[in-house]
């Protein structure tokens, strides 16, 4: 038997107002927060210029194309990448210019061939290039083309699979990398306060790609609250945790290179990367927390909010399992290298996850983990009490696919409809004898059955008060 209702769960018009009363001031702080921190005009340079150029006279970064590999003379190299750099010739051409390759060792174990594309310094205008004694020095492979084919397949695959939601989905992300890039890195260099850019950043993304994603609604407006509280549990740990663990040191390159060119604070741009990287793993929970409630409150109407909670929290339960493997994951794959070296150190590996930009990753991972948990529970409890603010018991009767069922369920409302008809009848009858002047003629028995057997048109359409529909459901019930 599959059974299915007409009532759709809404939140009743005072829980609505209050959700938007919390919502206004939400998106006042983060429109101010995006005013008052939005970056300077001004540029901040690192030295250097970047990781792929170089500021010596002449010298400019180019595109080039390998065009002939020479090992002839590699014979007693043995496959030793350090000896394959010396003896091997490497031609490329740039802009229409051929030209001799340098190429590091490590490139060179990667299996650099002819037809390769890189990009590469070029030194053919530079007074440096009798010095260097090669035209073109080899930086990274050009991987221009693998990634945009790559990112197409990717959008290709999304609209194949979730249609119009995939395409709102993926303009979402398109407005979150340009909060990221257009606001949040140039406010960070601009020396504003990395957590305070993080957590508008986040609220500004969640805003806009949750409902472009998802819709305007209350399930929606739920699953961005429970976000929101999971982002600001998630800031206040993280910085605890950071203050206390003594992470605000430079550990790597990238860190040194800030620590020593910028005022930034180390501490608060791990807290704001903790907050960066929670923030995609909160937008999925609490939107299926709040998706799970809302469905089982539409196949469920009558279950109290305990309940409701219950059945909620299973679902929830299996998906913290999940994430946090996701998590925990997503992480060791990022440090794999960093990993390996310290399982190879003569130390135990648990000493080795304290030291370090090891430690950094444990928080991370911790942090992120227990703001996730955390809102699980928190986005179920608004969803259940947003939900149960608006359900009433159904006018309706539910409709059913079972021909058997539904004769029963017609049955017993006509039953129940005549039962009250009969009660309103007799208590009428009542009220008529005892208004009744004495010798006036009383109307025929069967008069009165017709009469109550027969009501006038629309009669039956009025809604049913309170008290009749407790008095039908205990006469279907029977």
């Amino acid at each position: 038997m599959h059974m299915t209702s007409h009532r759709v769960p809404r939140a009743s018009p005072r829980v609505r107002l209050l959700m938007i009363v919390c919502l206004v001031p939400l998106l006042g702080l983060t429109v101010a927060g995006l005013f008052l921190l939005w970056p300077g005009g001004s540029d901040t340079d690192l030295p250097g210029g970047g990781p792929t150029t170089n500021s010596a006279e002449g010298v400019a970064d180019t595109v080039a194309t390998v065009t002939a590999v020479d090992a002839s003379d590699c014979a007693d190299a043995g496959g030793d990448p350090m000896l394959l750099a010396e003896c091997t010739t490497f031609e490329a051409e740039a802009n229409g210019r051929p030209g001799s390759l340098y190429v590091t060792p490590d490139a060179i174990e990667a299996g650099i061939g002819v037809g390769d594309t890189v990009k590469v310094l070029d030194f053919t205008r530079s007074p440096d290039r009798a010095e260097t004694g090669t035209d073109y020095v080899f930086i990274d492979y050009d991987r221009d083309v693998p990634l945009l084919v790559l990112a197409i397949l990717y959008a290709i695959v999304v609209l194949a699979v979730a249609g119009l939601r995939g395409l709102r989905a993926l303009i979402g992300l398109g407005f979150a990398g340009v909060v990221l890039l257009v606001f949040m890195l140039p406010a960070i260099l601009d020396s504003q306060p990395p957590v305070l850019v993080a957590m508008v950043s986040a609220s500004a993304i969640m805003v806009i790609a949750l409902y472009l994603a998802h819709g305007i609604s209350t399930r929606t407006t739920t699953a961005l609250f429970g976000t929101v509280l999971g982002i600001i549990l998630t800031g206040v740990l993280g910085a605890w945790m950071t203050s206390w663990a003594n992470l605000g040191i430079a550990y790597t390159e990238d860190g040194f290179l800030l620590a020593d060119t910028t005022d930034l604070s180390m501490s608060d741009l791990i807290v704001c990367a903790i907050l960066i990287t929670g923030l995609g793993v909160l937008n999925d929970v609490t939107i299926t927390q709040a998706s799970a409630v809302w469905e089982l409150a539409t196949v469920a109407p009558d279950l109290r909010a305990s309940q409701l909670f219950a059945r909620a929290m299973r679902i929830g339960r299996d998906h913290i399992a999940s994430t946090v493997y996701t998590i925990t994951f997503a992480y060791v794959g990022s440090a794999l290298m960093t990993l390996i070296i310290v399982s190879a150190h003569d130390q135990s590996f648990f000493e080795s996850l304290t030291l370090g930009e090891m430690s950094i990753e444990v928080v991370s991972i911790l942090v992120c983990s227990i703001g996730l948990v955390i809102a699980i529970p928190l986005t179920t409890g608004l969803g259940v009490l947003v939900v149960k603010s608006g359900l009433r018991p159904a006018r309706d009767v539910p409709r059913t696919t079972d021909p058997d069922e539904a004769e029963h369920l017609a049955v017993t409302a006509t039953a129940g409809l005549t039962a009250t008809a009969g009660l309103t009848a007799e208590a009428g009858g009542a009220s008529s004898e005892a208004r009744q002047p004495a010798g006036a003629a009383r109307p025929e028995p069967g008069a009165a059955a017709d009469a109550a057997g027969a009501p006038e048109p629309g009669a039956g359409k009025q809604p049913l008060t309170r008290r009749e529909r407790r008095r039908l459901e205990e006469d279907g019930g029977r």
